[in-house]
C-alpha cells in the first residue's frame, strides 16, 4: 500500500514538473523549381534548377519554456536552417545557424544571450512585401546597391524586448566583436572586434503597424591602427491590414564612409479564401565619390493553402542593380527569377 502512494506520488510530482515546461519541435520544408536569369552588360545566362526557401527559408528548431514561478519563465530557442535540394547546413554550416539562446521572460519583457536577429529585421521583416519571402521580394537584392545589406542575426548577443504597453513596444540588441588579437590578425581583418547595435520602437494594434529601427554594424579595419567605418541604417516602416487587402511599406537610409544610400519598397497582398496573391516595388538610389547606381525591382507571389500546415506557391522576381561596393566599372545586373514551389510547416 505504501508502495502505490508513492509510486502514485511520483506520478503527480512527475505530472506536474512536465506541465510547468515543455519542448517544441518545429520547423519549415521549402522547396521550388523554376529558372533564373542572369545578366549583365548585355551578357546573360538562364539556369533552371530545384531551389530551396523560395517563400520561408528551410529549417528546423527546438524551443521551450520552464515555468520559473512569480511570473517568471526560462526560455530557449535551437534553431537550424538548411538547403532542402541538397541537404547541406546554411549559414556556412553552423549548426543552429539561424538562431541560438537562452533566456528569461516576465513581466519586465524578455533578456536572452546567444545568436538572434537584430532588432532592425524584427522591423524590416513585418514590413517587407510578400511576406518577406525569401526568394521572391526585391528588396532584397536592390536595397544592397551600395552600402551592403545590414546583419540580421548577431553572434555573441544580449537583447532585451519589452512588453507591449497599449500596442507600443521596443527592442535592443548588442553584439560584441570578440576578436581583438590583432597580431594574428591578416589584411583585412585587422582589429576586426565588431560590435553590432540596433535598436527599435514600434506601434501595433489591430490593423495597424508603424514603427522605427536603427542599426549600426562595425566593419573590418584594413591596416593596423586604420580608421574604423560603419554601416549605419535607419528604417521607416509600417503596414495596414484592411481585410480585404494588406499594404506594406518601408524607407530606408545606409550609408558609411564611402557610399550613401536611399531606399524605399511597398507591397499589397490581397487574399481569396485559401488563394492569395502579393505583389511588392523597391527602388533605391546609392552615391559615391560623384558616381551615381540607382536600382528597382519588382516580385509578384501567388499563394494557395492544401491545409493550415501545407501550400503552393508561383512566383516572379525581375532585379536590376549594382551590388553592394560598386566601382567606375562596375556593370549593372539584372535577375529574372520564375519558380513553382512548395512549403510544408511542422
Amino acid at each position: 500500500m505504501k508502495k502505490s502512494l508513492i509510486a502514485l506520488a511520483v506520478l503527480a510530482a512527475s505530472g506536474a514538473a512536465m506541465a510547468q515546461s515543455s519542448v517544441t519541435l518545429y520547423g519549415i520544408a521549402d522547396a521550388w523549381v523554376g529558372s533564373t536569369e542572369t545578366e549583365v552588360r548585355g551578357v546573360g545566362q538562364r539556369q533552371t534548377a530545384v531551389n530551396t526557401s523560395g517563400v520561408n527559408g528551410s529549417r528546423w528548431g527546438l524551443k521551450g519554456s520552464e515555468d520559473l514561478g512569480g511570473g517568471m519563465k526560462a526560455i530557449f530557442t535551437l534553431e537550424s536552417g538548411f538547403s532542402l535540394d541538397t541537404g547541406a547546413s546554411a549559414q556556412n554550416g553552423a549548426l543552429f545557424s539561424r538562431q541560438a539562446f537562452v533566456g528569461l521572460q516576465s513581466g519586465f519583457g524578455t533578456v536572452s544571450l546567444g545568436r538572434q536577429y537584430s532588432a532592425y529585421d524584427n522591423l524590416q521583416g513585418a514590413t517587407n512585401h510578400n511576406y518577406d519571402a525569401f526568394t521572391f521580394s526585391a528588396r532584397g537584392p536592390v536595397s544592397a546597391n551600395g552600402v551592403q545589406d545590414y546583419t540580421n542575426r548577431i553572434n555573441n548577443s544580449i537583447a532585451y524586448t519589452s512588453p507591449s504597453f497599449g500596442g507600443f513596444s521596443g527592442a535592443v540588441v548588442y553584439g560584441f566583436g570578440e576578436n581583438k588579437n590583432a597580431t594574428t590578425a591578416t589584411p583585412p581583418n585587422f582589429g576586426d572586434s565588431r560590435d553590432s547595435a540596433s535598436v527599435h520602437i514600434k506601434y501595433a494594434n489591430g490593423p495597424i503597424l508603424v514603427g522605427y529601427a536603427y542599426q549600426q554594424d562595425e566593419l573590418n579595419v584594413a591596416t593596423l591602427g586604420g580608421a574604423e567605418n560603419k554601416n549605419k541604417y535607419n528604417l521607416l516602416g509600417g503596414s495596414y491590414d484592411f481585410g480585404v487587402a494588406k499594404l506594406t511599406g518601408s524607407y530606408n537610409t545606409a550609408k558609411n564612409n564611402a557610399y550613401s544610400d536611399k531606399e524605399g519598397q511597398i507591397g499589397v497582398s490581397v487574399p481569396f479564401g485559401a488563394a492569395a496573391i502579393s505583389a511588392g516595388y523597391a527602388r533605391s538610389k546609392s552615391e559615391s565619390a560623384g558616381i551615381e547606381r540607382t536600382g528597382k525591382g519588382y516580385s509578384v507571389l501567388g499563394t494557395y493553402a492544401l491545409s493550415k500546415r501545407t501550400g503552393l506557391y508561383a512566383g516572379v522576381q525581375n532585379t536590376k542593380s549594382y551590388g553592394p561596393a560598386f566601382t567606375a566599372a562596375t556593370g549593372e545586373t539584372e535577375i529574372t527569377t520564375y519558380g513553382l514551389g512548395v512549403r510544408h510547416s511542422f
